[in-house]
């Protein structure tokens, strides 16, 4: 596969990851105060070849030694095996609060499975890559129902309100998005190099027809996050609206959730944010909640050795071919 098309893929891939939730175990030892390097990372074969794609649970507690409040951020891709969304819906069923991610009005309880986002070109568009990848969608999978799952995110109205704040408009935003990538890539395109080859339309739909071409394709970009590191390579601009500005409400939500504990009752409470996010908020758990990093254990996202039941574009012309 050509780098063009890797880096379109790519592209893609990191979107759907990193934005899906803004609608969008192996133990280690215990870690120094500063944040874990990564939030995902790739297992593979003794050729090197990966196999699984695993999220992190990094556990955090008071540095006063208090044993009775954890803090555990549980970090998300959006689009992962079926398995992975159960194993998570397992797991959440132990904390007492679960805060979650998702820009919607607050009036608004999202409901696993719900057939209504697949009326808007927003939900299509975010069903086309786990389609093509023969993966589930976070919001169709996790059940956000359950009495101990708080929203701790913006409001649409709210994440207009912060871009307005910075001085942004949509089209400043969309500028300033493509120019941070633009420069990002800047060497990499201005050397020509393996960019210069051309792609066939045939190498593309060769990739898309066959079966082993969804599986390529997510150790592909299993292996493209997990190089990206835990700034997931988002820009400045994204990263202030889309981590910090976010993150800011999220933990103000746990702010009032530990003062809200009664009597020093034993709490157990769990982030549940995109990976992407997970860097900020555990250095804002250090130096603004006073409290240092535990374990980490690890959830298998993707089985990136399972073969798929059908092509990349099967997976999308099944899905073009649901009722509107």
């Amino acid at each position: 596969m050509s780098y063009l098309v890797n880096r379109a893929l790519v592209a893609t891939s990191l979107c759907a990851a990193t934005l899906l939730g803004s609608t969008a175990v192996q133990a280690q030892s215990p870690q120094e105060e500063s944040s874990p390097t990564k939030y995902l990372r790739v297992s593979r074969d003794k050729d090197n070849k990966p196999e699984t794609l695993e999220t992190a649970v990094v556990s955090f507690a008071p540095k006063s030694g208090a044993k009775n409040v954890t803090v555990d951020l549980v970090g998300a891709i959006h689009i992962g095996d079926e398995a992975y969304f159960d194993t998570l819906n397992r797991l959440f069923q132990d904390y007492d609060v679960v805060l979650y991610e998702m820009v919607k009005p607050k009036d608004v309880t999202p409901q696993r499975g719900s057939k209504d986002r697949q009326q808007t070109p927003l939900a299509l568009v975010q069903r086309m890559l786990p389609s093509m990848l023969d993966l589930s969608f976070q919001v169709d999978s996790v059940d956000y129902t359950p009495e101990n799952f708080v929203h701790a995110d913006l409001t649409p109205t709210e994440l207009g309100e912060a871009m307005r704040k910075r001085g942004e408009t949509r089209m400043s935003l969309f500028i300033k998005v493509v120019k941070e990538v633009m420069q990002q890539y800047q060497e990499e395109w201005a050397t020509g190099g393996s960019l210069s080859g051309n792609v066939s339309d045939a190498e593309i739909l060769s990739f898309l027809t066959r079966k082993e071409g969804a599986q390529q394709l997510k150790a592909m970009i299993a292996g493209k996050l997990e190089e990206l590191g835990p700034d997931m390579g988002l820009g400045a601009t994204l990263d202030s609206i889309l981590i910090v500005d976010r993150n800011e409400a999220a933990l103000k939500v746990l702010k009032e959730q530990l003062a809200n504990r009664k009597n020093g009752k034993p709490l157990r409470i769990a982030i549940y944010y995109g990976a992407a996010h997970m860097s900020d908020m555990a250095s804002r758990l250090t130096k603004d909640f006073q409290m240092q990093q535990g374990d980490i254990s690890w959830v298998q996202a993707w089985d990136i050795t399972r073969a798929s039941k059908r092509s990349a574009l099967e997976g999308l012309l099944q899905l073009l071919q649901q009722p509107q």
